[in-house]
C-alpha cells in the first residue's frame, strides 16, 4: 500500500464527515439551533444565509473530494485551518462573555473538525500541500 492510499484511507472519514456537514448538518443546526448556540445574537436571517452558503458550498468541495481526499490536500488543509481557527475564536468569545457560553455546544465543536483532517495531512507530510 502506498503513503497516498494510506493517506486516503486516514482522511476519508473525515471528509466524509465534512461533507455530510456542510451540505445536511450544519445547514440544519443553524436553522433549527436545537441546543442553541448556532446563532450569534440578535438573531439575523441574512448572517445564518450566508454562514449556510459558505458550509454548504464546503460540503460541495468535501463531497468531490472522497474519492481521493491527498489529491486534495490545499482545500483540506484551509478547511482544517479555518475550522481551528472559528472554533478558537467561538471558544474565545463562550468564555469570555457569559451571553456566548451556549456556542460550548455549539460551534466550538467545529475545532475537533480542524484536527480530524489536520491530523492525517500533518501524518501523511506531503510537501506539495504548501503547509
Amino acid at each position: 500500500m502506498t503513503t497516498d492510499d494510506q493517506a486516503n484511507r486516514a482522511l476519508r472519514p473525515a471528509v466524509i464527515l465534512w461533507a455530510f456537514s456542510g451540505l445536511i448538518g450544519i445547514p440544519a443546526a443553524v436553522y433549527f439551533d436545537l441546543l442553541g448556540g448556532w446563532r450569534w445574537p440578535p438573531y439575523n436571517a441574512i448572517y445564518d444565509q450566508m454562514i449556510v452558503s459558505v458550509y454548504f458550498a464546503l460540503g460541495v468541495c468535501a463531497a468531490r473530494a472522497v474519492k481521493n481526499p491527498i489529491r486534495h490536500g490545499s482545500f483540506l488543509w484551509f478547511v482544517a485551518i479555518s475550522s481551528f481557527t472559528h472554533g478558537l475564536v467561538m471558544l474565545f468569545h463562550a468564555l469570555h462573555d457569559p451571553a456566548h457560553l451556549h456556542h460550548l455546544f455549539g460551534d466550538v465543536w467545529i475545532l475537533a473538525g480542524g484536527v480530524s483532517l489536520a491530523w492525517p495531512l500533518w501524518r501523511s507530510r506531503r510537501a506539495d500541500d504548501g503547509v
